[in-house]
């Protein structure tokens, strides 16, 4: 018995390729409707010509299959960026205007210098947060001196508020007793 193989690369799997048919990648959701839209229509022609108009097999399938065509040719990718139409024309055509595509070897140069901007900035960052040490000692004296003024504050508003409570009373209870004689 033949044995399948398993391993199985999670970062090629593409969510979007519908039964994993590469020409569904990427597609944009005008491309969607453009497709399923000609598959769907392509299908009613092919049911109702014959059931409601006795339009022959064979008409149905050349109507069915140029449907599909357009679908294919507007919906599916033939590259990330350019759809089966775009090619066949690019294929047939041959215009004029050349693709130019960046080497992959200037976009790692690219990457490389951009993390080396990224580590110099880091670096001076750091440098810049490292401040001297006569600075650090004025910042602890101004959090000291910050500290003592608001524990003293604190304190004198409490002391003044026991003070000011010793004079006054807050509770009087009276008690009268009246005697009733009968």
């Amino acid at each position: 018995m033949a044995q399948m193989n398993r391993n199985v690369n999670l970062e090629e799997i593409d969510s979007d390729a519908l039964f994993g048919i590469d020409a569904l990648k990427n597609q944009s959701i005008l491309q969607k409707i453009a497709f399923w839209g000609c598959v769907i229509a392509g299908v009613l022609l092919n049911v109702l010509l014959p059931l409601y108009y006795q339009t022959p097999r064979t008409v149905c399938v050349v109507l069915f299959l140029a449907l599909l065509l357009v679908g294919v040719a507007i919906g599916c990718n033939y590259t990330e960026d350019m759809t089966y139409g775009k090619y066949m024309f690019y294929f047939f055509f041959k215009p004029t205007t050349s693709l130019f595509y960046e080497s992959t070897e200037d976009v790692e140069r690219i990457r490389e210098k951009a993390l080396e901007i990224k580590r110099e900035e880091e670096m001076t960052l750091r440098r810049q947060q490292q401040a001297d040490p006569r600075a650090q000692k004025k910042l602890l004296v101004k959090v000291i001196i910050f500290v003592m003024v608001l524990g003293i504050s604190i304190g004198a508003i409490f002391i003044y508020s026991n003070v000011k409570d010793k004079n006054n009373l807050h509770h009087r209870a009276e008690v009268v007793m009246e005697v009733v004689d009968e």
